[in-house]
């Protein structure tokens, strides 16, 4: 399944500011299942990179399979990264790089993901089945995924996991699959229960304060309009280095409400705003909670922030709410549908931003939407893919029609506008910036609702230029195709971004079959 080739052996004495090194390195290639860039390439080119000035630049003759390639008198390499790019008449087919490396030993041994510069790779899989968990980057081609659900049985997966997963690019092993590394801590739940399978929480990362760390907020052992008597008000710090949990956050300093299934986004100043969600009630019941909480990184407490109301009513969404940071001046809070007397449901289009202290501060309505995506730009405006966009009521049970819509919010003027569309309607999808103008918008799907998921989940992968507003499906795919895009149609994939690397995509819901355990690489594009 995967290709492997010594590509390099580079030897020799060399010498850089005084130092010298006596040293042979092995770099062996790891590319994914469905790539082998190495394949009618006719150069490969070494880049040593120690991140002071021009990389050296090492061209070599392509080996043949199973053979190596040497280089002598190469620089020291202290603290450097090897990097590999693949040539085919001129053009770059592929490219990886390694994790930084010492030269101070005899013999030197790293592996590398090579795989094809802006395109997507499928990956070895999760262990099983896999949505509606947390996950983050860690940087250095390290990637954690932890709790959710995993039940391919029904349309509503409800067999929820604890487990810990962990996988490194930096360093791949063969498999590039994703590893047991550990559990969830204890909690104890709305009813008093102690429990350990935990979904639909927020894992946040920290930037000030305990900077670094992730903070694990709330979540539930069932699905939140099922049983109110799961979700909790427990949070953690998951510190990536020892990748160990705290102790739970003292009771004083922990969520004033129980939610589950809510939404966190970081501001400036590093506070994280958490918002929405199901709360806790009795079995058999649910609350949908129409406001958030506000969390102080520094004093590690949380304070109340109530939605805005229009003739004494909130009028804030709660559930599939979009969240980003805007400019200086906090978070916002767009879109999303709430429940109106429990039976019945509707998408709202109330947008409003949320300061750094806590303060609420109206904006224009957007074009109602819920179940969207939301990235901020570096100019601090706002980007709204997609979801559900509805100006009526619908059942308890209905999933509605996903919309291509693209709505930008201007920051400065506090107005929002329509801009563009996607190439495919849909909605539950990821969008990750990954540069100064381009996101990348993953899987999603025809249809959504608040306690039923569409069936008609989507694998197309396109990427949306923030400066003429146009977007490039990749590998030409369709809305109903199976394949081309991601390696399973998903709703709610997780998407994660490391900037040295690319886009990892995990699991998510696959429409009649619940959800699945497929994971995706989109590498980023080269200059």
């Amino acid at each position: 399944m995967f290709s492997f080739l010594l590509l390099a052996a580079c030897s020799g004495t060399s010498s850089s500011g005084g130092g010298t090194a006596n040293y042979t390195l092995s770099l062996v290639p790891v590319t994914p299942p469905d790539v082998n860039p190495f394949d009618g390439a006719d150069r490969i080119d070494l880049l040593l990179d120690d991140g002071v000035g021009a990389p050296v630049r090492v061209p070599l003759d392509v080996p043949e399979s199973g053979g190596s390639a040497e280089a002598k008198d190469l620089p020291v390499l202290d603290g450097a990264r090897v990097v590999v790019e693949v040539y085919d008449e001129g053009e770059l087919v592929g490219w990886g790089q390694s994790n930084p490396l010492s030269s101070t030993t005899d013999e030197l041994e790293t592996t590398v993901l090579v795989t094809v510069p802006d395109s997507l790779a499928r990956l070895g899989g999760l262990p099983e089945e896999w949505a509606l968990g947390g996950g983050a980057a860690l940087g250095e081609g390290r990637f954690v995924l932890m709790g959710g659900v995993g039940n391919r049985s029904t349309k509503n997966p409800d067999r929820e996991l604890d487990v810990v997963w962990t996988l490194d690019l930096g360093a791949p092993d063969p498999s590039l699959t994703f590893l047991e590394a550990d559990t969830l801590p204890e909690y104890v739940d709305a009813s008093g229960d102690t429990e350990t399978n935990r979904r639909d929480f927020t894992l946040t990362r920290l930037t000030s304060g305990d900077a670094g760390m992730f903070l694990l907020v709330g979540g539930s052992d069932s699905i939140g309009y099922r049983d109110g008597t799961a979700v909790t008000a427990d949070c953690r710090l998951f510190d990536p280095e020892t990748s160990s949990f705290s102790d739970a956050l003292p009771s004083r300093d922990t969520l004033h409400t129980a939610r589950t299934g809510h939404q966190a986004a970081a501001n400036q100043q590093g506070g994280v705003l958490i918002w929405g969600g199901y709360g806790a009630a009795s079995a058999g019941y649910f609350i949908d909670l129409q406001d958030g909480e506000l969390y102080d990184p520094v004093a590690r407490s949380f304070s109340e922030v109530e939605g805005p109301r229009e003739a004494g009513e909130f009028v804030a969404g709660s559930l599939a709410v979009g969240l980003a940071a805007i400019g200086s001046d906090g978070v916002l809070v767009a879109g999303g549908a709430r429940f109106d007397g429990g039976s019945v449901w509707l998408v709202t289009g109330t947008s409003f931003g949320v300061g750094v202290d806590g303060s609420v501060s109206p904006f224009s309505d957007m074009v109602p939407v819920a179940a969207h995506a939301m990235v901020a730009l570096d100019n601090g405006d706002v980007l709204a893919f997609g979801g559900v966009e509805s100006d009526s009521t619908h059942n308890f049970d209905e999933v509605i029609a996903a919309s291509p819509l693209v709505q930008r919010f201007d920051a400065e003027a506090g107005t929002w506008a329509t801009v563009g569309e996607m190439e495919i309607a849909r909605a539950g999808l990821s969008a990750t910036l990954i540069d100064d103008r381009h996101v990348v918008l993953a899987g999603g799907a025809a249809g959504w609702g608040p306690v039923e998921y569409d069936d008609s989940a989507i694998s197309c992968v396109e990427v949306y230029d923030t400066e003429d507003d146009t977007t490039v499906i990749l590998n030409d795919c369709m809305a109903s195709d199976a394949a081309g895009g991601l390696s399973a149609p998903s709703q709610f994939p997780l998407a994660l971004f490391d900037p040295d690397l690319g886009v990892l995509f995990a699991g998510g819901i696959d429409g009649s079959n619940g959800a699945h355990p497929t994971t995706t690489f989109f590498a980023l594009p080269r200059d």
